[in-house]
């Protein structure tokens, strides 16, 4: 069974009941204050995470809602957002790192069943190796100080660790050719990546497939993004993320028609890509290529 992260549990509880009180006909946050014996600021403390409704507050929120029936449901996430067993960055890091959306991300990925990834720039963070990871965050980060980037590496490695656990989500990956080409670093720290990749490639539960130039652009992939699957039994109303990388943040989205986009945009590169095997032979290619320049 995966463990789900407490960041995303206190995000899909919080997030969830907001959503529930917003589309519903007793929206007003007096109103259900008023119900359960609180104060106004109470409900907005509830959606925020600053505190926990009880049971039966809980209750009479989601009845009010007209969902009451998911009663069940809300009541086992709360208990898992009280429980607060800690992400492992809480311990690994001084306060104010990660960021939030970067801590959510990596709590995504904590809790997923599967990962999917675009990206035709450079290889996604689960799958890069140290050197490669520290030339990349130096050109990406804003004001790359020693220290931002070395914390940023070592928050890179730590959500790696989801690729060695017991039971890891199933990654599938589309890459352009391009990355393979653009060299990092120098072609020693872009040789090991690329073998890196290609010892992904023999995983079970690891699917690389590269988009090759004379194929094409397909429509609409010309940003990369991570589409994040969690498991509905115990994430039911946010079960599906997709999150892209900016310059200055990381942005997740949740909404059905922009979750229906970036689907498109997937089947869009995914179809266009070489088969695992062609992507295999060919990632072998570029990492010979380059060794032999080492």
């Amino acid at each position: 069974m995966i463990e789900v992260s407490h960041v995303v549990a206190e995000w899909a509880f919080t997030q969830g009941l907001k959503k529930l009180r917003e589309a519903s006909d007793n929206s007003n946050q007096s109103e259900i204050a008023r119900r359960i014996g609180k104060s106004r600021a109470a409900i907005g403390h509830y959606e925020t995470g600053r505190y926990l409704p009880s049971h039966e507050s809980l209750d009479i929120m989601l009845d009010a809602y007209g969902h009451g029936e998911r009663a069940g449901y809300y009541r086992a996430l709360r208990d898992r957002v009280e429980t607060h067993a800690p992400d492992w960055w809480e311990d690994e890091f001084a306060d104010g790192f990660p960021p939030w959306s970067l801590a959510l991300l990596a709590g995504l990925e904590h809790s997923a069943v599967r990962i999917r990834m675009y990206d035709p720039h450079a290889v996604p963070e689960l799958f890069r190796t140290r050197p490669y990871a520290e030339r990349v965050l130096r050109a990406e980060l804003p004001t790359p100080r020693a220290g931002d980037v070395a914390d940023h590496v070592r928050m890179v490695r730590g959500r790696q660790a989801v690729l060695d656990r017991a039971a890891p989500p199933g990654l599938e990956c589309v890459l352009d050719e391009s990355v393979l080409r653009r060299v990092v670093g120098d072609a020693t720290v872009h040789a090991e990546q690329l073998h890196r990749l290609r010892e992904l490639t023999d995983e079970p539960h690891v699917d690389i497939r590269v988009l090759p130039e004379d194929r094409g652009c397909p429509a609409g992939a010309a940003g990369g993004f991570t589409t994040i699957l969690l498991p509905r039994d115990v994430i039911q109303d946010f079960s599906e993320v997709t999150y892209v990388t900016t310059p200055v943040d990381r942005v997740h989205y949740v909404g059905t028609d922009e979750l229906a986009s970036f689907r498109a945009l997937w089947d869009n590169a995914h179809s266009a890509a070489l088969s695992a095997d062609e992507s295999r032979a060919l990632l072998t290619e570029y990492a010979e290529r380059l060794a032999a320049r080492t």
